[in-house]
């Protein structure tokens, strides 16, 4: 766990060495920013439900929640782990599926655009 900036700590989760999500708390704001880009291009973020009451609710930037997070949670420790399973399960949404063969195809092509280097010659 590493800290960065005031009062944010940002940490990763791995899973079989892979890495899923990637956590942002603000702990005196009561906010959590979760991201997984290899999923999907948008932030999930845990925040204070507005009722006033106890409970916490998971927004996102763009769009509706998804139904398997809409709802309250207790705390944000129980926000994030609903975070994770939907995310261990969810499949790569289409942006995200373009931008990661964008990369892999750019990787190719340095490669193949690589100057070859003469290791017998000397």
């Amino acid at each position: 766990m590493t800290c960065i900036g005031l009062n944010a700590l940002t940490y990763a989760t791995t899973t079989a060495g892979i890495k899923l999500v990637e956590f942002e708390e603000y702990p005196d704001k009561q906010i959590c920013i979760c991201r997984c880009p290899e999923k999907m291009l948008t932030a999930l973020t845990i925040q204070k439900d507005r009722s006033g009451f106890i409970f916490f609710e998971i927004v996102t930037d763009k769009g509706p929640v998804p139904a398997e997070l809409s709802g309250s949670y207790s705390s944000i420790p129980k926000a994030k782990e609903a975070v994770q399973q939907y995310l261990r399960s969810k499949k790569e949404t289409i942006g995200a599926r373009r931008e990661n063969f964008a990369k892999e195809r750019e990787e190719r092509k340095a490669l193949k655009d690589a100057p070859k280097s003469d290791s017998e010659g000397n």
